[in-house]
């Protein structure tokens, strides 16, 4: 396990677990999860203090022991630590002890799942880019999201400022392309009336103030923490801004990745290459490949499921966990290799950057707490 990482307690204040599952709602928002999932807390009171935070992979009855050991207050994890209600709870039963455990030790439990799945930068994303691969769209949408256009006025000089602090929250990606702003200079008019403090210009008198129209388009539900922003960079006592919704395409998100490498590849090579990535001996194999494969789709944890949307995407491999026989079969002849690397494997590569992505969010967030990974294990042995 590693060592404890906290933002120091003068620069910080003392955070909640309703505090901490804001910052991952910004991660990966509720809205994004499958309808038959189960997200955010299962167990505790939002309003606990938190000093410690311990993420895992999976609420096991060791991973709630570490927490405990750890002195964490929040387990925060991927997979939820039940999907149904439960109708009794016996500590005696394998599925209920880590909920007993928690509940005894006051260790409040809150999970992540398909909402960080989905995510636009959740752990599909991320596999994606692990691999090296480019052009990237979800393998199956869920959801689209509206774009809007933010307009901004800003006086002259301070439209760079302004432009980072929007753009910082992920407004004005384009494709492959950060900051896209578009910007025209202009004049300004406004006159202070009683109670106003002007950042420049005389009271009760038209004054006139060189500006730039700064224009830039996001996600909507990226508004709040972009005008959030747009206020605190803001020279104005009064910050004059529009937002206009587009018919542009939405940013899509959903299941999967599915995208290319720069050059064709040869089975062999990527077979190795996955081994050393994923950190495994053993891989399941279906289909014929080609000599050479480029077209990728990938999908973390269990996605058997997704092998028809693959092969109808023109994917040359697939990538992903758990593919059961009946998913398999029908796809044993076809020119599209499929590769289950299995769950844990596929997702357990992301739980370090998630402790690190929420280490830094929470110290942005001026949040005094510490955030570390727990030493997850496979449930399976390999003879």
């Amino acid at each position: 396990m590693g060592c404890w990482q906290s933002t120091p307690s003068y620069l910080a204040m003392r955070a909640t677990v309703q505090d901490i599952l804001a910052v991952v709602e910004k991660q990966a928002p509720a809205l994004l999860a499958a309808s038959w999932d189960r997200v955010g807390l299962q167990v505790g009171s939002p309003r606990q203090p938190v000093e410690r935070v311990l993420v895992a992979l999976e609420p096991t009855t060791p991973v709630v022991q570490q927490a405990v050991a750890a002195g964490a207050h929040l387990l925060l994890t991927h997979h939820p630590l039940f999907f149904q209600p439960r109708q009794q709870l016996n500590p005696d039963n394998p599925l209920d002890r880590p909920i007993a455990l928690a509940l005894k030790h006051d260790v409040a439990v809150a999970a992540a799942h398909t909402n960080l799945d989905a995510a636009a930068d959740g752990l599909n994303a991320y596999l994606a880019n692990l691999l090296g691969l480019t052009n990237l769209t979800p393998l199956t949408v869920t959801r689209t999201e509206p774009v809007v256009k933010l307009t901004v006025f800003v006086p002259v000089g301070y439209e760079d400022r302004v432009r980072e602090a929007v753009c910082e929250t992920g407004a004005g990606i384009i494709g492959n392309y950060s900051h896209c702003t578009f910007q025209v200079r202009g004049q300004g008019t406004y006159r202070p009336l009683a109670g106003a403090r002007p950042w420049q210009g005389q009271m009760a008198v038209l004054n006139r103030a060189e500006e730039v129209r700064l224009e830039v388009v996001l996600p909507e539900g990226l508004v709040p923490a972009a005008l959030a922003n747009l206020r605190a960079a803001h020279p104005y006592e009064e910050v004059a801004y529009d937002l206009y919704p587009l018919a542009n395409p939405g940013l899509a998100h959903g299941f999967g990745r599915i995208g290319t490498w720069p050059e064709p590849r040869p089975f062999a090579e990527i077979i190795a290459e996955l081994k050393r990535l994923f950190h495994t001996d053993h891989l399941r194999t279906t289909g014929r490949p080609r000599p050479l494969l480029q077209r990728v789709a990938v999908c973390g944890g269990s996605g058997g499921d997704l092998i028809p949307r693959a092969w109808e995407q023109g994917a040359e491999l697939f990538l992903t966990g758990d593919v059961r026989y009946h998913q398999a079969a029908p796809f044993a002849q076809e020119e599209m290799a499929v590769i289950d690397l299995g769950h844990y494997a596929t997702e357990v590569l992301f739980i370090p950057e998630w402790t690190r992505r929420l280490r830094a969010d929470l110290q942005a967030a001026g949040l005094a707490v510490a955030v570390t990974a727990a030493a997850d294990e496979d449930p399976f042995r390999y003879l």
